[in-house]
């Protein structure tokens, strides 16, 4: 019997030994015959476990599709018999046609015709794309196909005929079968946790491939702690990144839960945090917040995913881990990004902040473009872009399109107090210190009782070694396009007119107010004119240029 279990046991081990050999070399045979040969292997016959997507589609998009016209981040595309063939498609519209996203919208389209549609477009890309592709086949791509494809199954697929059945059941679990083998190597930060789902639904649903769950899960576990600070935020700093990363460990739960997997307790306790932080990045008219790259998401998703994630942990008025304030008190709320800018598609809009008066949004950032275009979100990233103090048109951090590194980072520090009766932040970073030998400093005091917003911006010198002399300061405060702004002949006031009639004051200390005109592309696939206050002089180090917004009583 020790016999035996020896020998098995040995076995075992080299079976082992050799499924790790060929993951090891399996990177390198992508290109070949073999990569077919080991992939076969794993291919399953049939669906185990169907896991419907809960996450409903757009009708309108689906019925534009039907007509030959796919938009993708305000980015639409006409094709006349396949989609695969467009050769004017940006990059991103490229990666998202071949993710089916928008199966959704055909699913929501419901019709016999949506569903023989779409299955010619499956059948045409099996016989187009089941070769290794860079793009096509990278792993945070292919894993979004996969949990669209399974999670849309019933739509397309369970009344279909018993061949096409077979040959996407195979193409599915082949490619889940490479997702696995690829080992996450060509995606990294943020996208991995689209990889990762996909790698757990597509072993839950064949049983062929239960054996994959674990590692589903250790890599889950590692991403969140990669990802997610201990108080549920995450590092990105973008509130509708935060929201996306929650909603798939929402997604991951409620697939591990549905195949009898109990969920690992650290998924439950960041779902809970993370849906606790997602409720103070909101405005009081239910929106989020526009810092770092966050994309507009409707209200009724946003309500959608907190409802799913079921969190009963409270907002407080505390400051996250990435250094955002909040404050929201007495219909007033308020949000700072006082912490250290991202290495990843860095927005240099260090000390800016956001503010809104019940439902409606007075202060904001100029948000992120829903087209990718290199000019637009140079543009957007920019310190011009927010509510906060730019020195010469020159940025408080580098900002390098579509690179990790920049070689000026801004440090910033801050702390945030509350008497009792008030909240004070005092914050400053050194954007501009190797540049202009300056700190930029920043103080807001908030009086929530008496609805009164003070803040004085203050630049110091700090060091004789710098590159330039400095001329001049411009302080923006980007105005909500809802919100109606008039300056005075005095130059030291504006009145902002809100949309149900009241009003809000803006003063300044010195006679330097003028009105300027921004872009808004914080709604979904709109730019929208706005307008911004701008405080503009010449830099006088140590020089306090105070500011308050007031309500009208």
């Amino acid at each position: 019997m020790d016999f035996l279990s020896h020998v098995f046991k040995s076995m075992s081990s080299k079976k082992k030994f050799l499924n790790n050999l060929v993951s090891s070399f399996y990177p390198f045979l992508i290109w070949t015959p073999l990569r077919n040969l080991f992939l076969n292997k794993s291919s399953a016959d049939s669906l185990d476990i169907i896991i419907n997507d809960p996450w409903s589609g757009n009708s309108e998009e689906g019925y534009k599709i039907l007509k030959g016209f796919l938009t993708v981040s305000g980015e639409t595309i006409s094709f006349n018999e396949s989609l695969w063939k467009s050769k004017s498609a940006s990059q991103i519209w490229i990666e998202e046609l071949h993710s089916f996203s928008w199966i959704k919208d055909l699913r929501s389209v419901g019709s016999n015709q949506a569903r023989i549609f779409f299955r010619k477009c499956i059948l045409n890309w099996m016989d187009l794309f089941s070769g290794w592709s860079r793009t096509i086949w990278r792993s945070d791509i292919l894993g979004k196909r996969v949990c669209f494809l399974l999670g849309s199954y019933n739509f397309f697929c369970s009344s279909a005929d018993e061949i096409f059945q077979k040959k996407l059941i195979k193409n599915i679990s082949v490619q889940v079968s490479h997702l696995v083998r690829y080992k996450l190597r060509d995606v990294k930060g943020f996208n991995r946790i689209f990889a990762i789902k996909g790698i757990i639904l597509g072993s839950i649903s064949f049983s062929k491939l239960n054996k994959n769950i674990d590692y589903g899960i250790s890599l889950l576990i590692e991403e969140i702690r990669n990802q997610v600070f201990s108080d549920g935020s995450h590092y990105l700093k973008s509130p509708s990144k935060h929201l996306e990363f929650l909603k798939n460990l929402i997604d991951i739960k409620f697939f591990l839960s549905r195949s009898k997997t109990i969920p690992p307790q650290e998924l439950n306790e960041t779902i809970d945090k993370m849906a606790s932080i997602l409720k103070s990045y909101r405005h009081g008219d239910g929106t989020l917040s526009t810092f770092n790259d966050s994309k507009p998401i409707d209200k009724i998703t946003i309500d959608q995913i907190l409802l799913r994630a079921n969190s009963k942990l409270k907002i407080n008025n505390t400051s996250n881990l990435t250094g955002i304030h909040k404050i929201a008190e007495n219909k007033m709320n308020f949000l700072m990004d006082a912490g250290n800018p991202v290495l990843e598609n860095t927005f240099a809009g260090s000390l800016s902040f956001e503010f809104s008066f019940g439902k409606h949004i007075i202060v904001v950032n100029s948000g992120s473009p829903h087209i990718y275009n290199e000019r637009w979100a140079e543009a957007m990233r920019s310190t011009a872009a927010h509510s906060t103090l730019m020195i010469d048109n020159v940025n408080s951090s580098d900002i390098i399109f579509d690179k990790e590194k920049n070689s000026r980072i801004a440090k910033v520090w801050s702390n945030k107090v509350y008497d009792g009766k008030s909240y004070l932040i005092e914050s400053a970073h050194d954007g501009y210190k190797k540049i202009f030998g300056l700190i930029h400093n920043r103080k807001i005091h908030i009086n929530c009782h008496e609805r009164i917003l003070r803040g004085h911006d203050l630049i110091s010198r700090v060091t004789k070694n710098f590159k330039s002399i400095p001329k001049e300061f411009y302080i923006r405060f980007h105005i909500h396009p809802d919100v109606e702004a008039n300056i005075t002949s005095s130059r030291k006031k504006v009145i902002l007119k809100l949309k149900d009639g009241q009003g809000w004051e803006f003063i300044c200390s010195d006679s330097i107010i003028s009105i300027g005109e921004s872009v808004y592309l914080a709604k979904k696939n709109q730019m929208i004119r706005n307008t911004h206050i701008l405080l503009r002089d010449k830099v006088l180090p140590d020089k306090k240029i105070k500011w308050l917004f007031r309500l009208l009583q």
